[in-house]
């Protein structure tokens, strides 16, 4: 299974499982004018304006890389730096008990979801994520996940046009491979 397969079934789960009302994919998770905070995978805003983020790992070696993050020192500490109320790693089910251990012992805060990549329904929680000290967000911020959101449904719905196009191919040359 592959980040953007996990990716897609944990963006589902954030919207329609659990009705947030807005669910980015690769923004900021600092929310400021200036991307300093670097990307998040997976921004979902609850009904109450909180802010919960997701990080998408397809294997503990990768989830071990993230601990040099900025973030992270910063979550370990209960700074109010980042406005994450709670942060998660969605992984694969086939390594979600081992990704709760190494949770335990280089990210405490964290939460795991383990996903089977199906869809928003195939997602469950392994590992509850603590509360961390974001505040809820404000107008301003929701605006800018929203805008930085925009600028990914317009860069995803240029590869569905291309994708679709390069599909539109293949069969004219399947059906002139067909004739006699």
């Amino acid at each position: 299974m592959d980040s953007d397969t996990i990716k897609a079934a944990v963006a589902s789960y954030w919207r329609y499982t659990k009705q947030c009302h807005l669910v980015a994919l690769e923004a900021s998770s600092w929310l400021k004018p200036f991307n300093y905070g670097g990307q998040a995978d997976i921004l979902a805003v609850t009904k109450r304006r909180h802010l919960v983020e997701t990080e998408v790992k397809v294997s503990l070696a990768d989830m071990r890389r993230d601990k040099s993050k900025r973030k992270h020192t910063y979550y370990k500490q209960g700074s109010s730096y980042y406005p994450t109320q709670r942060f998660f790693f969605a992984v694969p089910k086939e390594i979600a008990n081992a990704a709760c251990l190494l949770c335990g012992q280089l990210f405490p805060y964290a939460g795991v979801l383990g996903s089977d990549g199906t869809d928003g329904w195939g997602v469950e929680i392994y590992r509850p994520a603590r509360l961390l000290n974001g505040t809820r967000l404000t107008f301003p911020q929701i605006l800018r996940m929203t805008r930085e959101q925009s600028a990914t449904v317009c860069r995803l719905s240029m590869k569905v046009a291309q994708q679709k196009e390069v599909i539109s191919r293949l069969r004219v040359l399947q059906k002139i491979k067909e004739l006699p």
